[in-house]
């Protein structure tokens, strides 16, 4: 077992930073923190509190909770699947909730009130989108109490919207519901961006991109894939982790894209492609051999149109690699 990505698998349900040395000295150097500023892991003696250091705030992928699988939920489902997004549904009605309709989600059938008490909705989007106003209410005031959530949109038309928020307002002012009136307020609703949606898809469009909008503003967020991590958290030989920590210009890939390459040479993750990731595994491949006591290094890759051409791209544009191996 690796335990440094078996710390952040751990405790990948709440916002975490990760800090890296760039510098020649301390190269590759990595430690992570919670929001208050807790060490969670770190893969040297270097707890980086101090100095200079690359600060990225990571999560995995988005998951999608959706109360109520009728044609607005079913649209959305589709788009989600694109995105590779986990999604789970929530409905009373096994017509609108069975593995035929919705064949890669996770299904719960039931009160609705009842199965989202057993989510964990911190790294969620939560879409409420029920059969009707109790419903919604319901659905509504247990998301809120649960208070952790990355989004919380409810569809309807402004009346059922204004209904259903007076009648939670109630029970927040007779302190029946562990919930604010500036959380309540703080929901979408009118769910989606204005783009004059009209048909369930586009409606749905409408609301992904939303979504997207909302949990992305962040622009040092790393998505990290959950799959992967669980896997290196699991591993018992060597590995390394090629990284872009740096990107300018139009290069193919985004900071904090990684490439995983295992001692048995097999290859999970991207940086890019084509000859600049070929060069990358090898590189790895020979850190991986190398009995020395280096565990890192940094490759700068110049993609600028003249560099680029020689490769066969066109890309344009220049990253910077961190490798760094791994061991359990």
């Amino acid at each position: 077992m690796n335990k440094y990505f078996n710390s952040i698998i751990n405790n990948l349900n709440k916002p975490l930073e990760r800090r890296t040395r760039v510098e020649e000295s301390n190269l590759g150097n990595e430690a992570i923190y919670d929001i208050d500023n807790n060490l969670i892991a770190k893969n040297s003696n270097d707890t980086i509190n101090e100095g200079d250091y690359l600060s990225e705030f990571i999560s995995t992928k988005l998951e999608l909770v959706l109360c109520g699988g009728g044609h607005i939920g079913f649209a959305i489902y589709n788009i989600a699947q694109m995105l590779d997004w986990k999604v789970t549904i929530i409905e009373d009605r096994i017509e609108f909730c069975n593995k035929e309709k919705y064949p890669n989600a996770n299904l719960l059938i039931g009160k609705y009130d009842e199965e989202i008490k057993k989510i964990d909705l911190s790294n969620s989007a939560v879409i409420i989108a029920t059969r009707g106003h109790k419903f919604d209410k319901s659905c509504l005031e247990v998301a809120l109490e649960k208070k952790k959530y990355r989004y919380l949109g409810m569809i309807g038309s402004k009346s059922k919207v204004a209904s259903t928020k007076k009648a939670i307002l109630e029970n927040i002012l007779n302190k029946k519901v562990d919930i604010t009136e500036d959380e309540l307020n703080a929901i979408y609703s009118p769910i989606g961006l204005d783009i004059n949606a009209q048909t369930p898809e586009e409606i749905a469009i409408a609301i992904i991109a939303e979504i997207i909008k909302v949990t992305k503003k962040n622009r040092n967020q790393i998505i990290l894939d959950r799959k992967l991590l669980d896997k290196l958290s699991k591993e018992k030989s060597p590995f390394v982790v090629a990284r872009i920590i740096e990107k300018h210009g139009s290069a193919p890939r985004e900071q904090g894209s990684f490439l995983v390459v295992f001692s048995d040479g097999r290859t999970e993750g991207t940086v890019g492609g084509g000859a600049v990731e070929y060069r990358v595994i090898e590189d790895s491949k020979n850190l991986l051999i190398s009995n020395n006591d280096k565990n890192t290094q940094l490759f700068y890759h110049d993609l600028s149109n003249s560099k680029a051409s020689e490769l066969g791209m066109i890309c344009g544009g220049n990253v910077k690699i961190l490798i760094t191996k791994f061991t359990s």
